[in-house]
């Protein structure tokens, strides 16, 4: 039986000390091997295999505390939110205890980071891209938008960096589902041109961020694009650059013909940016020629390190801001509605007036009939018992035909402005109904 669609982290640790996991999984309506994903994701100890059953013989069995979170941490799960392929942390490399020299530095360097460790075919499932770069059907992957000729070299330079980010203690993770971070523009034009509209190839799902002494840094990988000449050939594009003399002298107009066309540069680019809204900070680091990131990783990350104060810095004044816009977004919000009430107050006012005034308008409808009804009355007295007969007779019939009169009757049913008040609610006042998005 489902129980509940969210659950944070303290309350999953509780639950899975509790009671099975199959037990856990059925709250949710998800399979246990599934939960067990989540509690991954979530960094929850779970009892080992065997737990239960050593814990019905009597066995006394030390339960692990719930780590702090880290930043970077998921501390809340969803049901339906998609979890990642790999986790954060490194691979190691194997045990360098015995082994030669020159082999514990190959195998120092052979550790690898959960954002790119076996990662390399779910961003060759890719959709075509008029430009070359690939465009992965899975989202919930690293920040790296890159040509499949580049992939391997791209993914290799990544795992060093974020291999040397981490061993300086800067934790590179997939930002968490509710942390309300943006992933700032891609542009992956070498030469960007402002008068033409441009639509990034691929995003994904959650922006891949460095913390720096608690500081967020979005980092995304990309590979820069070029205008090149292209030549239409059996209907595709080639470019013109890897076209063989031969070919150039056979390939002439009108059958053939050249055009200008953004394709894959063989360069890449590595943006650094802030990934709150209010904060407005980019920095970019370009290959002038294939291969050059990898050597700048060290000088990389000393700039990274450096901005971090800085960015604090920032991130505080635009929390400032945003409670300043809170607080006013408040204070607004509560005059609407104080306005919302006097319009319908007054309106419950007015309502309760014309009512009465109709009420009124009624009864000296009503009175004038019933003088009417009680002057015939008194001229039938003075005429013949026959005619009398007839004419109370007849007034009978029209008082039956006007039906009742009653004034108070009237009045009973009308609504003073306190028991309308009472009795609806005011519209409330149009708007947003959530604060400005802050800053963090």
């Amino acid at each position: 039986m489902i129980v509940s669609e969210s659950v944070t982290r303290e309350q999953l640790y509780e639950m899975v000390w509790s009671e099975a996991m199959l037990q856990v999984a059925k709250r949710f309506g998800v399979s246990s091997s599934y939960m067990a994903r989540v509690c991954t994701d979530l960094r929850v100890p779970r009892p080992a295999r065997g737990y239960w059953a050593k814990l019905q013989h009597g066995q006394i069995l030390e339960r692990p505390s719930l780590p702090t979170a880290l930043p970077g941490d998921a501390t809340v799960w969803s049901k339906g939110l998609q979890l990642p392929t790999s986790y954060p942390s490194l691979i190691r490399p194997p045990s360098l205890e015995g082994a030669h020299p020159g082999r514990s530095k190959k195998l120092a360097t052979e550790a690898k980071h959960g954002l790119v460790a076996g990662v390399r075919e779910l961003y060759l499932k890719s959709r075509a891209s008029e430009v070359g770069l690939l465009r992965p059907y899975k989202r919930l992957l690293a920040d790296i938008v890159v040509g499949e000729g580049l992939l391997d070299e791209t993914l290799d330079f990544a795992n060093k960096f974020f291999v040397a980010l981490t061993s300086r203690g800067h934790r590179v993770v997939l930002a968490p589902p509710d942390a309300r971070m943006r992933r700032s523009e891609v542009d992956e034009r070498d030469v960007p041109n402002k008068n033409r509209f441009h639509h990034p190839v691929w995003s994904p799902d959650r922006v891949t961020v460095v913390y720096i002494k608690g500081i967020p840094i979005g980092l995304t990988i990309f590979e820069l694009t070029e205008e090149t000449e292209m030549m239409y050939v059996d209907g595709k594009y080639l470019p013109v650059r890897k076209l063989t003399p031969e070919q150039v002298r056979r390939f002439k107009p009108p059958r053939y013909w050249t055009t200008t066309k953004s394709q894959i540069s063989g360069r890449r680019c590595l943006q650094a940016y802030c990934p709150y809204w209010r904060v407005n900070w980019t920095r970019q680091w370009r290959e002038t020629k294939n291969g050059q990131l990898p050597g700048l990783i060290k000088e990389i990350i000393r700039e990274l390190e450096g901005v971090a104060p800085e960015l604090q810095a920032k991130l505080e004044e635009a929390e400032r801001q945003a409670e300043i816009e809170r607080v006013r977004w408040d204070q607004e919000r509560e005059q609407a509605k104080l306005e919302a009430e006097r319009a319908w107050v007054a309106k419950m006012r007015a309502d309760a007036r014309i009512e009465l005034l109709r009420a009124i308008t009624s009864w000296d409808e009503a009175r004038r009939i019933m003088d009417f009804f009680e002057a015939v009355e008194r001229e039938a007295e003075h005429i013949g018992n026959e005619q009398r007969a007839w004419m109370l007779d007849r007034l009978d019939k029209a008082r039956q035909l006007v039906g009742s009169i009653d004034g108070l009757e009237v009045l009973r049913h009308w609504r003073a402005p306190e028991e309308r008040c009472a009795a609806t609610r005011p519209v409330p006042p149009s708007g947003p109904e959530e604060p400005p998005a802050e800053s963090s």
